[in-house]
């Protein structure tokens, strides 16, 4: 049986909630999605809906009687609660609002996008190159972010409703769930008062910065050269097996802190790791990285994610069938996979009207 089995879920999609309620149905919920028939909804559904059934928002009514039974109400509403589902809801419901900003703040009630949203969290402030403009992540992910929080709030109240016999209510802010994911810089101004910038190609600390991304014979890896003394041992030892370690052997890494070296220092020894990278291919570089303990990383293209023999080997992508136009796509499957669980839905259903859903009956 799956984790979320048997437990009903009701959301009202529009960007914010769409990772939330795909989170919930993977975990084994019975999903059931409002979905506005706008061109963004369009295109996430395939990638954020499958496995959730389409309800029609044409019948409030309907909608409102589904609320009052749904055990998890996700409620993505950008204009007010036009459905009234906050007066329906039962006090055994776990009810998640997720709005663009707080509902009491100072910008409660503005519009939002995934990129303003994004803009406004600082993440594209840090983001990019010091001399080009700021650089938003791919997809839609302050969308995803405030969808992650909002599945997690729902955990946490059937959690607390496990315990207490008790429903929960909860309001979540798109904008905030962006601003705490922003690696360190909302504290970093909270406690400094210092306000971060984009570096580029540099990890800055101390008096110095050291570089993350290098270029390898085949692609990409991702590195740096950081006071953690056994792993520079460890990269530098494969470096002397190799003959390129230069003078990079003659350093005593227990003693020399990277944070305090002057940076033309630095660059020089970045120019051994430079030449060493360029000449392997990262699948070398990954398997020494695992074997020594280097905490280097490889860098994959989408298309190499998609052919990987590993992540094929653990079921990761899955074909998804749009019943309503036959589109199909190959998308992420399962959050999780255990011997117990039920195998998720792969399809995306047509709309069906709220009045017609008989997915919590019994």
């Amino acid at each position: 049986m799956s984790m979320l089995a048997g437990l009903g879920v009701l959301e009202i999609a529009d960007g914010m909630t769409d990772v939330g309620g795909r989170m919930l149905a993977e975990l084994g919920a019975d999903v059931a999605v409002v979905l506005p028939e706008t061109q963004a909804n369009r295109t996430r559904r395939l990638a954020w809906h499958h496995g959730k059934t389409i309800i029609s928002p044409d019948d409030p009514d309907a909608i409102r009687a589904l609320a009052a039974k749904a055990d998890v109400v996700l409620d993505g509403q950008r204009e007010g609660d036009r459905f009234g589902l906050g007066e329906v809801v039962s006090d055994d419901t776990i009810y998640i609002r997720v709005s663009p900003f707080s509902t009491n703040g100072p910008y409660a009630g503005r519009p939002a996008t995934d990129l303003t949203l994004f803009a406004l969290s600082g993440l594209m402030h840090v983001t990019g190159d010091p001399k080009r403009p700021p650089l938003k992540f791919p997809g839609q992910q302050a969308y995803a972010l405030s969808g992650i929080q909002a599945a997690t709030a729902a955990l946490l109240g059937l959690q607390a409703r496990r315990r207490t016999g008790k429903g929960q209510r909860a309001d979540l802010s798109a904008f905030q769930s962006a601003v705490l994911s922003n690696y360190r810089e909302a504290l970093m101004y909270e406690w400094t008062g210092r306000i971060g910038r984009r570096h580029g190609n540099l990890l800055v600390r101390g008096k110095s910065g050291v570089r993350q991304v290098w270029p390898c014979k085949d692609g990409y890896v991702t590195w740096s050269m950081i006071d953690n003394p056994s792993m520079m041992r460890a990269v530098v030892s494969v470096l002397e097996e190799k003959g390129a370690a230069g003078e990079l052997s003659q350093i005593d890494w227990d003693n020399t802190l990277v944070a305090d070296t002057p940076q033309e220092t630095i660059e020089r020894w970045q120019a051994i790791i430079a030449d060493f990278f360029a000449s392997h291919t990262r699948e070398e570089l990954g398997a020494w990285s695992l074997k020594t303990g280097w905490g280097l990383s490889v860098i994959y293209s989408p298309q190499d994610v998609r052919d990987s023999e590993h992540l094929k080997a653990r079921g990761l992508f899955v074909e998804v069938v749009d019943e309503e136009t036959g589109a199909t796509a190959s998308v992420p499957g399962p959050l999780f996979h255990s011997a117990v669980m039920d195998a998720p839905r792969r399809t995306l259903s047509r709309p069906v009207p709220a009045s017609g859903f008989t997915g919590w009956e019994g």
